[in-house]
């Protein structure tokens, strides 16, 4: 499937891809970093992140195509290698995450005695399917995905509203500034995914603007901050901090009347599916990365999801896992933002020559 997104469909994906890591696999990092400050690190992140979306939509207008095809078309051989690595690198590191947590997951709530090869083998081979079928088949998929998955969260909040206290989150400030600081950079890393906007320009018709990428920038902080204050406000801040998963937690909690009493099943449909639509993703633009020097693009596709599968078997420890995944937030925007740097000064620098040029 070859058609092209709309830059709404683009903004849903966003949505999705970031906000499965932020909703779920970064809390964890914030509660441990600032504890009951965690979400004045969250509100400290707004106006970075959104200066940083800004950014993005600015390179995304000046790059004549993806950066994946630029890159390709003028940078040397030896420098495109050396960037398609990297960014495969970057890009198997955000699907190795999910797919590592959402395999602890399974295999600690729901699917106890299921072996863990089984969860990934499924999990890996459905997102290799869809990214196979292109970008468009996975927003199209994302469209049908993203409702539910919504209205599963406005429920779980507001059915457990009788249990919380959000006396919780006060007093304010009693962390340092240092672990509020560091919880802010956590989260505007987790926002500054929102760079895979520029390896995707190829397939998407219509002009990305500012508002849109605002508007995903907003929502992603929500998507945050909405969990993250209500775990404080039902657990306490010192308990939230002793949860592997606090976002899933709140769904333990979560009942329609007495007749049903455990509805934490909707959880597992949105961890899923935000999973799903992220690993494909991931897929997808890896596979782009290097379709235009490989003559086989089934058997890459083939090859990537295979990488995956065979680094996520590997026994790591969830002490390991949690260090890792910290280290991801930490180098995440300082590589991002070298790069964007690195951008903008060629797209200066060749702008400098063509004025020269004509001037001459």
């Amino acid at each position: 499937m070859n058609d092209k997104i709309t830059p709404f469909q683009l903004s849903t994906l966003l949505v999705t891809f970031i906000g499965i890591s932020n909703h779920v696999i970064l809390i964890p990092i914030l509660l441990d970093t600032a504890n009951r400050d965690a979400w004045i690190s969250v509100l400290a992140a707004i106006l970075p992140s959104l200066l940083l979306g800004l950014l993005y939509v600015y390179l995304y207008k000046q790059l004549p195509a993806s950066l994946s095809t630029w890159m390709f078309e003028k940078a040397p051989a030896f420098i495109w290698l050396i960037f398609t690595l990297l960014f495969t690198a970057y890009f198997l590191t955000q699907a190795s995450i999910s797919i590592r947590d959402t395999i602890m997951w399974s295999n600690s709530s729901y699917l106890t005695y299921t072996p863990q090869w089984v969860v990934g083998l499924c999990l890996i081979g459905i997102s290799y399917y869809t990214a196979r079928k292109g970008l468009a088949a996975i927003a199209i998929t994302n469209g049908i995905l993203l409702p539910f998955i919504i209205a599963a969260g406005l429920y779980v909040m507001t059915v457990n509203f009788q249990y919380k206290d959000y006396n919780y989150l006060f007093p304010i400030f009693k962390n340092s500034a240092q672990s509020i600081t560091k919880g802010a950079w956590y989260t505007t890393s987790g926002v500054t995914e929102i760079f895979l906007v520029l390896f995707l320009k190829d397939d998407v018709k219509g002009k990305l603007s500012g508002l849109n990428i605002s508007l995903v920038v907003l929502m992603l902080i929500e998507l945050t901050f909405g969990p993250l204050t209500g775990v404080i406000a039902m657990f306490g801040p010192f308990e939230a901090t002793l949860l592997r998963y606090p976002a899933y937690e709140q769904w333990r909690m979560a009942a329609i009347g007495s007749m049903l009493s455990q509805t934490d099943f909707m959880s597992i449909y949105q961890w899923l599916a935000g999973a799903f639509i992220r690993i494909s993703l991931a897929i997808y633009i890896i596979h782009t990365l290097w379709v235009k020097r490989w003559k086989h693009p089934e058997i890459l596709l083939i090859l990537i999801s295979s990488l995956l599968l065979a680094v996520n078997l590997l026994r790591l420890s969830d002490v390991n896992f949690h260090n890792q995944v910290r280290n991801y937030y930490a180098s995440s925007i300082i590589f991002c933002g070298v790069v964007s740097i690195v951008i903008l000064i060629c797209i200066r620098v060749g702008k400098n020559k063509k004025a020269v040029q004509r001037n001459g």
